[in-house]
């Protein structure tokens, strides 16, 4: 697993720079210093939600956003949503391939 944010004590000293790979040892010292939790690169953990495609986000916001287009200022917050569901799902996206390419280097090499 890779750290995917610094991991910071809490006088806000950097024990751990986001790309740091966890190894038995690290994670045995940061459980000594009472680090009890670091956020890890990759897809969330799984918790028996369904997931939600682009096009059923979009679809929700359409309509949640459908009797307020006539106001300007409702348009304009809906269309910044959007790019943010958009921005979202093509993140997901860009660590998904980021993952397969990983399993399947790591296969190569147990080969």
């Amino acid at each position: 697993m890779v750290i995917a944010q610094p991991v910071e004590a809490t006088s806000g000293q950097v024990l751990c720079a986001k790309g740091t790979t966890l190894t038995a040892n690290l994670i045995s010292r940061l459980e000594q210093l009472d680090i009890t939790h670091i956020t890890v690169q990759g897809h969330p953990v799984d918790d028996e939600n369904p997931i939600v495609t682009l096009e059923e986000e979009i679809a929700e916001l359409d309509l949640r956003f459908r009797a307020v287009m006539d106001n300007k200022l409702m348009a304009a917050l809906k269309m910044v949503v959007h790019k943010h569901i958009e921005k979202k799902h093509a993140q997901l996206a860009e660590e998904l391939q980021g993952a397969e390419n990983g399993d399947s280097e790591a296969e190569a090499a147990q080969s």
